[in-house]
């Protein structure tokens, strides 16, 4: 089973890129959500790290980038993105969210040990929507969730914080916001147990908002399975 762990948030009203320091364990997986205000056509956020094992370079799921209305009159987007190798350095590391043309921002980055799968392989799937009304917030997968799957939501909208409640089972991660204009996020993980493609937040106020999810694979990609049989001789001829 994979286990998600917290290393750290940064959400700002100020423009331009964010950073989150730390340390993480040999072999995690980084999955970071980043957003912002102020998003037009052709403005973008990118995840990087330097991790001094190298490899800091990300796959951004981004199906939540339409405007929504936020309290300010201008428009958020929102993405996850998922670090294209395990981390080979358990050093202090920079994350570092690139943002262009926004009004504020920033990232929360998540850690996940027992992972084998990086980058878009580590992706089971994702759902973005955005322009929401409903209150509180929903979100709905396309298939439903693996029980042995670590699920990561997030949703962005017009209140300083959202006050949100976490879906049971869900650890929140973040609930903050900004002034200018006002904004507020709310990030949330599952490690496992979740078989359900509906998700339900409850409490809060959020009147208009668009919400990301991932489902992380846990299986292991066939090329492992095949090697890490023969290196164990259940495979003697392939040597």
């Amino acid at each position: 089973m994979a286990t998600g762990t917290d290393a750290g948030g940064t959400w700002n009203t100020t423009a331009g890129n964010k950073t989150v320091v730390a340390t993480p364990a040999l072999n995690d997986l980084i999955v970071v959500v980043h957003g912002m205000s102020g998003w037009a056509s052709g403005d973008d956020s990118t995840i990087t790290d330097n991790n001094a094992g190298g490899g800091g370079t990300y796959h951004k799921i981004g199906t939540a980038t339409t405007p929504l209305s936020n309290g300010g009159g201008t428009a958020g987007a929102l993405w996850i993105s998922v670090r294209n190798a395990l981390i080979s350095s358990a050093t202090s590391t920079t994350f570092t969210a690139t943002n262009t043309g926004d009004t504020g921002g920033g990232l929360t980055v998540l850690r996940f040990s027992g992972m084998t799968r990086t980058g878009s392989q580590a992706v089971k799937q994702s759902i973005g929507e955005s322009t929401q009304t409903e209150n509180p917030p929903t979100i709905t997968f396309s298939a439903t969730t693996d029980t042995s799957n670590p699920v990561i939501l997030a949703v962005m909208g017009e209140d300083n914080p959202p006050a949100l409640t976490s879906p049971t089972g869900f650890t929140e991660a973040d609930d903050t916001g900004w002034a200018t204009p006002t904004t507020g996020i709310q990030v949330c993980w599952d490690d496992a147990g979740n078989t359900a493609t509906l998700f339900s937040w409850s409490g809060g106020a959020l009147t208009d908002h668009n919400e990301i999810g991932l489902e992380l694979d846990t299986t292991t990609p066939p090329a492992t399975a095949l090697k890490d049989m023969i290196g164990a001789g259940i495979i003697p001829w392939a040597r």
